[in-house]
């Protein structure tokens, strides 16, 4: 790790940090962090390599590859910071019941005065500027009533990071070394690094044709799509397809929505997957469909729509999750009791690092990014921050306990889903007290817990496209894959989280204050919050009792999940997996399913008829398809910038 790529992360961060929301608030267009492959990095790295690296190489000053991976993980981790995975969802959230409370919707007789004044901006002109915008000639933002607010959450989100961080280190080598876990959303970036001692200026991933016949399919279709944007008399080249006009009828109206949407990036991750995988993304996709058509035929409940997916679906996936938890902590028992026993050793600092933690003969070590005590106790301080934070705002301490270690727990599952299933992004259908609901119902829980945990839930636990922990996964991945030396690596990268925190905090104020929320789109300003509090007063005014319908879901879902696991360990040639059934009909499955279809059925067919090696002779132009997508979608994004039109998006 040198000074130089310290240095380049640091400043590509601050650039990041200050185009997402840029990209996302003002130009509307391609997420440049709304994934775990973020546009934004991956337009960095590319520009790092064919441009300022064969300038450097002139020189004789090249980037090596431990420098160009140090800018690569640390702009990954930092990146979705800046979008979603914090200042998108906290600036707007916060300040939205102040500005959309009124004597109709009783807001603020009813929660209000559970909302401690250090929580939010409560000032009624700071929130009608925020919203409408400020005039030009007295353009400021007022810092004084956002320097406590975001001080105050700052420490909530990162005891999150911090916690998500260390159970990382403590899968670390479990996933990566022992159980071997493919992580296909780093396999582009190995494969643009190439072999260390290549002394070329262009790595050979980007003088094989294969590639460049890859990126020219998606960028040809998104370029000539992109024109007709911005000149609609030209054709366009369809990429969608909805089928939700033909399921009208009864049973089929049971589906509610059903389209089929091409993202080449999607086919050129699903073409590294395992088969069985990649076949059980899609099968449980439409099983979930099959199942709601013939649930409306005999008249059996769906149940209301969580999020965009029927109840009785939501708490399958639930109970799969949970379940799902257990298996990935039973694998992963022996390696977890290994790094209990060395924290509580009283000279022992490092992990013993074996490649195989019982065989006790082996002496090969690595040096992980941290100690096994201070993964335990900074998994601990994480936990007790968060906690002692929704304490302090007002949840009761059982609840602040049980919602934290839920999420974390869901995290677990999200980030083996993309460790091991390469989902380009992921969502859950559920909070963490979705999970506790169905057994206490919401009086216990108490109005002011409901309350802090409405705002908590929404910022930080609802749309987790971009949280940070799968890409802390991806990064000690990649700094595994060429054999670096760990044990300074977080430092570099936790100094870009507290950047990117603070820069998108700032250009996200500037940006809604001078132009007003109302003006920038309607998700984050207007269905964001209002999901959020009807939410809220659905559960304060109307309080649910607890729902044996939901705990039989879960218990089947739990059933299933743990089934399959048990038949994919005792039978090989068992086809489905489970990660298919947890993912279920969640939103990436929902906008996916048809892309995932088509990258199984082409490795499918190049497995079948042409045998491994015509799959590794076409995997370049498959990870070429990824990579004109996201670099069309990001060139894309800074046109739509300098002509200043809006509203152009090419993926999700």
């Amino acid at each position: 790790m040198t000074t130089r790529s310290v240095l380049i992360g640091i400043f590509a961060t601050i650039i990041l940090a200050i185009a997402t929301p840029i990209g996302d608030f003002w130009i509307r267009g391609t997420w440049l962090a709304s994934c775990h492959l973020p546009v934004g990095v991956l337009m960095v790295f590319v520009f790092l390599q064919l441009v300022v690296n064969p300038f450097l190489h002139r020189i004789g000053t090249p980037l090596a590859h431990s420098e160009l991976v140090t800018v690569y993980a640390m702009t990954l981790v930092s990146a979705g910071i800046s979008s979603l995975g914090f200042a998108a969802y906290f600036i707007p959230i916060i300040i939205a019941p102040t500005y959309y409370q009124s004597p109709e919707n009783e807001w603020n007789i009813t929660f209000f005065h559970h909302v401690p004044d250090w929580f939010a901006p409560l000032d009624t002109k700071t929130a009608r500027l925020f919203f409408e915008g400020t005039p030009s000639q007295t353009f400021s933002v007022p810092w004084e009533y956002w320097i406590k607010p975001i001080a105050a959450w700052s420490v909530f989100a990162l005891g999150l990071f911090l916690a998500m961080t260390c159970v990382c280190v403590l899968l670390r080598r479990q996933w990566i070394e022992r159980e071997r876990l493919g992580f296909p959303l780093v396999q582009l970036p190995i494969e643009m690094l190439g072999a260390e001692n290549q002394n070329r200026a262009i790595p050979a991933f980007f003088r094989s044709p294969a590639v460049w016949i890859g990126i020219a399919l998606p960028a040809i279709i998104h370029t000539w799509n992109g024109l007709q944007f911005h000149f609609p008399t030209l054709p366009r080249i369809p990429l969608s397809y909805s089928f939700s006009q033909y399921l009208t009828d009864k049973p089929w109206n049971g589906i509610r929505m059903l389209v089929a949407i091409i993202y080449f990036s999607a086919i050129g991750f699903v073409y590294l997957l395992p088969t069985d995988l990649a076949f059980s993304l899609w099968f449980f996709y439409l099983w979930y469909l099959l199942l709601a058509v013939v649930m409306t035929q005999f008249g059996l409940p769906l149940g209301q729509l969580i999020y965009v997916t029927h109840e009785f679906a939501a708490y399958q996936m639930a109970g799969g999750f949970l379940f799902f938890t257990l298996v990935i902590l039973w694998r992963a028992r022996r390696h977890l009791a290994d790094t209990v026993r060395l924290a509580l050793r009283p000279t022992g600092r490092q992990v013993s690092n074996r490649l195989d933690p019982t065989d006790r003969s082996s002496t090969e070590r690595v040096v992980e990014p941290m100690s096994p005590r201070a993964a335990w106790l900074g998994l601990l301080i994480g936990i007790g921050t968060m906690t002692m934070w929704s304490v302090i705002a007002g949840v009761s301490f059982i609840v602040s306990l049980a919602v934290n270690c839920l999420f974390l727990i869901i995290m677990i599952v999200m980030t083996r889903l993309v460790s091991e299933g390469g989902m380009l992004f992921i969502q859950s259908t559920f909070r963490p007290t979705d999970l506790i609901r169905p057994f206490t119902g919401t009086r216990p829980l108490g109005a002011a817990s409901l309350t802090i945990l409405a705002y908590q839930e929404m910022i930080l636990m609802f749309d987790v496209r971009s949280s940070m922990m799968p890409s802390v996964m991806d990064a000690f991945k990649l700094v595994d894959s060429k054999r670096l030396n760990q044990r300074y690596f977080l430092i570099p990268v936790g100094v870009c989280v507290v950047i990117a925190m603070v820069l998108s905090s700032i250009t996200v104020l500037y940006i809604v204050y001078r132009y007003g929320g109302t003006n920038l789109g309607g998700w984050f300003f207007f269905g964001a919050p209002f999901r959020a509090f009807r939410r809220l007063m659905s559960m304060l005014l109307d309080p649910q009792d607890p729902s044996q319908y939901n705990i039989l879901m879960m218990s089947i879902g739990a059933v299933i999940t743990v089934s399959l696991a048990a038949l994919r360990t005792r039978f090989l040639w068992w086809p489905l997996h489970p990660i298919g059934f947890v993912m279920g009909p969640s939103w990436p499955m929902i906008l996916m399913w048809c892309s995932v279809l088509i990258g199984w059925l082409c490795k499918w067919v190049v497995l079948r008829f042409g045998g491994i090696g015509l799959y590794r002779r076409c995997r370049p132009f498959f990870l070429g398809l990824v990579l004109g997508e996201f670099l069309t979608g990001g060139l894309w994004l800074i046109a739509d910038f300098v002509v200043g039109k809006p509203g152009h998006r090419i993926m999700w």
